[in-house]
């Protein structure tokens, strides 16, 4: 009897302690949200320009190339966020728009979006995902 006891008592305890002993804790996928009008900074010059739309979106345009428009959005990380993801979401075409993003620190990531050549963009918002814990 005591030969098929032990094995089961001994699984029991193993399932029991797996995740207290192996430190695991579930990781949380999370994110943040900007507005196309909540920029950190905002920048026009020559033929671009830089307003606000409708609503909450924001539009840049420029007639030529003799100028830029760029936006800036500056999000707050955790400090035990994992890699970041960006996306820009637009409002139809966006030729000649420009994204870039860069995790400036820990805590710190920026999303850029230029425009420098005839065309024109209207941002709906800007998003970050990442893994948490």
């Amino acid at each position: 009897m005591l030969r098929f006891l032990a094995p089961l008592v001994l699984t029991l305890a193993l399932l029991g302690a797996a995740p207290a002993s192996a430190g695991l804790s579930p990781k949380l996928y999370t994110g943040q949200t900007k507005l196309g009008v909540q920029t950190s900074s905002r920048s026009d010059g020559g033929s671009c320009t830089v307003e606000p739309g409708l609503l909450t979106d924001l539009i840049l345009h420029c007639d030529d190339s003799t100028g830029r428009a760029r936006v800036k959005y500056l999000f707050t990380l955790p400090k035990k966020a994992g890699s970041v993801t960006a996306q820009v979401s637009f409002l139809g075409a966006h030729r000649g728009a420009v994204v870039s993003t860069k995790r400036v620190s820990d805590t710190l990531f920026r999303v850029v979006v230029m425009q420098d050549s005839a065309g024109g963009a209207d941002i709906l918002s800007a998003t970050i995902e990442y893994y948490v814990g």
